[in-house]
C-alpha cells in the first residue's frame, strides 16, 4: 500500500513537470541584439545611438524608448521614441538617432537605456538593454566661474591700455 502511494505521488509529480513547467516558461517576444552610443569628446558634439532588434514572434504596435542618464544615474538629459513597424518572427530592425551634448550637465560617463515595449508604453515587456558612453559637454559651472574670474583679472590689469586706445 505504501509503495502504491509513493508510485502515485511520483506519477503525479512527473505529469505536473511535463505539462505545467513548460507552460510556466516565458517565451521571448523579441531581443535587442545590439546597442551602442558614440563618445562625445567636446562641447556640442553629437552622441550617435544605434540599436538592432530581432522579433521572435509576430509583434504589432511596438516602440523603442531611449533615455540618456547623466553620470549621477538619476538625471535624464535626453529621450527619444521610435515607433516600430509590424514584425514577423525572424524579422530584424535597426534604429539610429543622435543628440547634442551641449545641454549635458557634467563631464563623465553617461548611460543609455533602451526599452522595447508593445503598445504605446514604456514597460519593457519585450526586452531592455543599456550601454555607456563618455561625454565632455562643457567646462562645468566651477571651471566656467574660474575662467570668468581670470578674464576679469586680465581686463583689470590691462585697463590702462584700454583707456589709452579710447583717447
Amino acid at each position: 500500500m505504501l509503495f502504491r502511494s509513493i508510485r502515485a505521488g511520483i506519477s503525479a509529480a512527473l505529469i505536473l513537470m511535463l505539462f505545467a513547467v513548460p507552460a510556466l516558461a516565458q517565451t521571448s517576444k523579441g531581443v535587442i541584439t545590439g546597442l551602442t552610443a558614440s563618445d562625445a569628446s567636446s562641447q556640442g558634439s553629437s552622441v550617435n545611438v544605434h540599436s538592432s532588434e530581432r522579433a521572435d514572434v509576430k509583434i504589432s504596435n511596438s516602440n523603442l524608448y531611449y533615455q540618456i542618464f547623466a553620470p549621477d544615474g538619476v538625471t535624464v538629459v535626453a529621450t527619444h521614441t521610435t515607433n516600430m513597424p509590424n514584425m514577423r518572427a525572424g524579422d530584424t530592425y535597426s534604429d539610429s538617432w543622435s543628440t547634442s551634448n551641449a545641454s549635458f550637465p557634467s563631464i563623465g560617463t553617461y548611460t543609455v537605456r533602451l526599452c522595447w515595449s508593445t503598445g504605446n508604453s514604456q514597460n519593457c515587456d519585450i526586452d531592455s538593454a543599456s550601454t555607456t558612453f563618455y561625454s565632455v559637454p562643457s567646462l562645468g559651472w566651477f571651471l566656467s566661474l574660474v575662467a570668468l574670474a581670470l578674464v576679469a583679472v586680465w581686463v583689470w590689469r590691462r585697463r590702462h591700455e584700454f583707456a589709452l586706445e579710447a583717447a
